[in-house]
């Protein structure tokens, strides 16, 4: 049996688990997934342990998109322009890096090109998804409260550094904030106004799946993109790096949504 898992800390919350083994059930691949919760003072020990278990495959989340990169024998051109990795695959202890999560985001979006969008957030998620919005032809402006990342992000991929009094076609929510803090409120992220400006909203995070910026948004009459769609996509990607078949997407989709 081949194993897979998602590595991240923590990662008890994850729904990946659900979506890969449904997938492996459907398709008769004897291989499981499951959560890796490693500490980052861990990090480097676990990282060994891949190539001699082995583990196949890992999804990769926060803190680790970044860092893992100097862990890996090889990484993807997309993965090394967009400085961070989220999935990676274990072909005889040779470690590949590769990302997902433009291809996830797009997805969910549909298309994008000539569209004007404002991202938030200057992390791995959002140069993600900030590259990929660049490769489809929108028009992609940075939001950061560190204004020197939002800068240097911008920068980067050619793209503008905005602000929260800006409109646009396409808002994405794309830090960790409900992830990281439960409890925070929309005024945390940003202003019930800023919401105002858009004609679609979207949030990368899953739980809650109904984010105080989508209930914002959805109040507001706005179309909203909830964050299962990504995490669906992205991880569609993934499997055909890891099994060189076509995922089963709706078996996919269904175990996800069962476990929302």
């Amino acid at each position: 049996m081949k194993n897979y898992g998602i590595l991240a800390h923590p990662a008890g919350h994850s729904l990946s688990p659900v979506m890969h083994n449904a997938a492996f059930r459907e398709l008769g691949i004897d291989a499981q997934y499951r959560a890796f919760d490693i500490p980052e003072n861990e990090f480097a020990d676990f990282m060994q342990r891949v190539a001699s278990e082995p583990i196949s495959g890992l999804s990769v989340s926060l803190p680790y998109k970044e860092v893992i990169i100097d862990q890996l024998h090889e990484v993807s051109e997309d993965a090394r322009t967009i400085g961070a990795v989220n999935t990676v695959l274990n072909k005889g202890g040779h470690l590949y890096g590769y990302n997902t999560d433009h291809l996830g985001a797009l997805a969910a979006l549909g298309g994008v090109s000539g569209l004007k969008v404002v991202v938030l957030g200057a992390g791995g998620a959002a140069r993600a998804i900030v590259y990929g919005l660049v490769q489809a032809g929108a028009e992609v402006f940075v939001v950061a409260r560190n204004e020197e990342k939002a800068a240097a992000l911008a920068s980067e991929f050619g793209c503008s550094v905005g602000d929260f009094s800006m409109s646009a076609d396409v808002l994405i929510q794309a830090t960790s904030i409900w992830t990281v803090k439960p409890d925070a409120v929309l005024e945390d992220l940003c202003g019930a106004e800023f919401v105002e400006g858009f004609d679609k909203v979207m949030d990368i995070v899953y739980k809650p799946l109904m984010t105080p910026l989508l209930v914002a948004a959805e109040a507001a009459g706005k179309e909203i993109i909830t964050g299962e769609k990504m995490l669906l996509y992205q991880a569609v990607e993934q499997f055909k790096i890891w099994t060189d078949q076509e995922a089963p997407v709706e078996v996919m989709r269904e175990a996800l949504t069962n476990a929302l």
